[in-house]
């Protein structure tokens, strides 16, 4: 009984000594880690803006969910006045409220001709 004792305190001891062995490796890794410059693929907020303003006002995606969200009011009856709060920038804004009127005055032409 007491050679079973001291061989499992002894295997207690080598965990302990290993488990603190790979506590310090990650640890170190992980300062060395932190002192690298990170390195991003991602490209710098500023180049957005120069490309979004290039594209067709009728391809943006402002622009269908005005065409969109203006069927649906007109559909339903709803007042017409364009929910253009739902885009954050003021070239979104634009294109939505053009598509939301373009789908209005659509639909308003379509019902005066029958």
């Amino acid at each position: 009984m007491k050679n079973t004792f001291a061989n499992g305190r002894g295997a207690y001891w080598v965990v302990i000594a290993a488990a603190s062995l790979t506590f310090t490796t990650h640890a170190v890794l992980g300062a060395r880690s932190m002192k690298q410059p990170q390195r991003t693929s991602v490209r710098p907020l500023a180049a957005a803006p120069s490309q979004a303003s290039s594209i067709d006002p009728l391809l943006r995606a402002a622009y269908r969910d005005g065409l969109y969200v203006g069927k649906l009011a007109v559909q339903r009856g709803e007042q017409r006045l364009a929910p253009v709060g739902r885009w954050a920038t003021q070239t979104d804004r634009d294109a939505f409220l053009a598509g939301y009127e373009q789908a209005n005055s659509e639909i308003a032409e379509a019902g005066s001709q029958n």
